[in-house]
């Protein structure tokens, strides 16, 4: 998850599967393991509207999670204190 700081950049709708394995929604693509293939939604409560469709009549556990601004340059900050 990211820091109370991070910008939320969009929602995916999520289904938890065997294993703890996560699942993406995606109308084209319907479940994919992959984030990408997942549709990211602008507002929460349009995600919200698809999951609640998508949990009818299902037992799966689904969720709505926030996706949160990817800051490189953070990333590569702490790549430079780890390098000798």
């Amino acid at each position: 998850m990211g820091d109370e700081d991070d910008m939320i950049v969009g929602y995916l709708v999520i289904r938890e599967v065997d294993g703890g394995e996560v699942e993406f929604w995606g109308p084209e693509n319907a479940w994919s393991d992959d984030p990408d293939d997942g549709r990211l939604y602008e507002t929460e409560d349009e995600a919200e509207r698809d999951a609640e469709a998508l949990r009818a009549g299902n037992a799966d556990i689904i969720t709505v999670e926030p996706v949160f601004e990817d800051d490189e340059e953070e990333d590569e900050d702490e790549e430079d204190e780890t390098r000798p």
